[in-house]
């Protein structure tokens, strides 16, 4: 037994070893570079996954459908941002962002709360309306 090493059996220091080259080899293959096959030109090039990301042969969009809703959910959150009560900066506190996001939505909340209370309120008309006929 070495000085100052708790000794570990022979199997169980092997079994950590494999363990460890393992999952070695699999992160480095991993994380090597993909490949996409161009679906305008049908050639092959290096991808790294990226919405915007063009084919080099043929300047056409790898994935235009992601590329697409990816845009439309810009659009969407940069509506939502510039319709709320408070508008939220980036240069705001995180403790004041989330103020200000509990702010906007009671704001919502109560404008449907609202809302469904109106339409409950007709409803009950309508229908006392036609009991009593």
């Amino acid at each position: 037994m070495a000085q100052g090493r708790p000794s570990i059996p022979w199997s169980i220091s092997k079994i950590v070893i494999i363990l460890l080259i393992k999952n070695h080899l699999i992160h480095s293959i991993m994380s090597q570079v993909s490949e996409i096959k161009c679906p305008s030109c049908g050639k092959w090039s290096n991808w790294t996954g990226k919405v915007d990301e063009r084919c080099p042969h043929c300047a056409a969009h790898y994935e235009a459908g992601r590329l697409q809703y990816a845009e439309e959910n810009r659009m969407t959150a940069a509506r939502i941002k510039e319709n709320s009560y408070l508008v939220i900066k980036d240069t705001d506190d995180p403790v004041v962002q989330m103020f200000k996001q509990f702010v906007n939505w009671l704001r919502w909340a109560t404008f449907y709360g609202i809302s469904v209370v109106y339409v409950a309120i007709a409803v009950m008309i309508i229908v006392y309306g036609l009991i009593m006929l």
